[in-house]
């Protein structure tokens, strides 16, 4: 666990998406990358986002990557995701205007590139881990980094939210990543203890009842922390539920990825508590007793329970 564990929550009507993030972020300590290369993790679930919901605000990216520059110029930014069951990268990048950030920001010789992580070199790590005994990863992620984890708020048939610890998930390189639900808590922990963020953001200017599409609900608000459990803890108090029972957010705090109850600062969160719907317990059921082989079969189903139309 970092030494600097309270978490930050403000709210965002209109104007400087930018002013409105680095307020957020210097409640907590600020920007503190030194010299290394900054890695920006959004959530880009689906290739289109109809709903609005499903994908981080690219405006968020935009108001960070600002940031950034505003204290750096010289600063290496990479925008990083990776192919997932239902989508490409590459054209979720299209769709959502990542193409055109990344030629606006070359365009001011600014050192911002996208990276596609499924078609980075990898290395396998031997790992004493909760689930893995060998975990392979993109080198890019292993090297020097600042590593900011910018999520959603979202709610998810396996794990009830979908935040910071879950965004992660995307950092497998492999295509097919369902053949991990079944041990799906075990397997976050890992992967955040190997790559844990320095810097976490939930986007939650509009949250999502679901995954890729599903009931929006207007939140307004930003959220930040060092330590992803601690943050994921505040997000998921805000979006009505108790972290307590909340098996992945419960198990990164035993394994030092923060706190359940850590200091907030900025917002309380009774004052921007935004009540979403608990999520089906059905999925969560289903993942532990499908049979791997029959994970690719079960992908689309997966996707369109754990997204349910509003």
């Amino acid at each position: 666990m970092k030494d600097l564990d309270s978490v930050s929550i403000t709210t965002f009507n209109d104007g400087d998406v930018t002013r409105s993030l680095m307020d957020t972020i210097d409640l907590v300590g600020g920007l503190n990358p030194s010299d290394a290369p900054i890695l920006i993790k959004p959530n880009l679930c689906v290739e289109v986002d109809e709903s609005g919901g499903a994908n981080t605000s690219i405006q968020v990216i935009r108001g960070v990557i600002n940031g950034i520059l505003r204290e750096e110029k010289s600063a290496v930014v990479r925008i990083i995701e990776s192919d997932g069951s239902g989508k490409y990268v590459e054209r979720a990048f299209e769709n959502s205007g990542y193409f055109q950030l990344e030629e606006e920001y070359h365009a001011h010789n600014y050192n911002v590139s996208l990276v596609n992580l499924s078609k980075e070199p990898t290395i396998t790590l031997p790992l004493d881990g909760l689930y893995f005994k060998r975990l392979k990863l993109p080198k890019i992620l292993l090297q020097k980094k600042y590593f900011i984890s910018i999520a959603k708020a979202k709610t998810h048939g396996i794990t009830q939210i979908t935040g910071v610890l879950k965004n992660q998930f995307g950092c497998f390189p492999e295509k097919n990543k369902t053949t991990y639900h079944r041990r799906i808590n075990q397997v976050i922990v890992d992967l955040n203890k190997v790559i844990q963020p320095d810097l976490c953001i939930v986007d939650g200017l509009v949250g999502m009842e679901g995954v890729e599409r599903g009931k929006l609900r207007k939140m307004g608000i930003f959220i930040c922390g060092h330590n992803p459990a601690s943050t994921d803890a505040t997000l998921a108090r805000v979006m009505g539920f108790n972290p307590k029972k909340i098996e992945h957010i419960v198990l990164a705090t035993k394994h030092g990825l923060g706190s359940i109850n850590p200091e907030v600062v900025g917002e309380r969160v009774e004052s921007v508590t935004v009540k979403f719907r608990r999520p089906s317990r059905i999925v969560n059921l289903a993942s532990k007793y499908i049979p791997k082989s029959l994970y690719p079969t079960a992908s689309s189903i997966y996707n369109a329970i754990l997204s349910p139309s509003e």
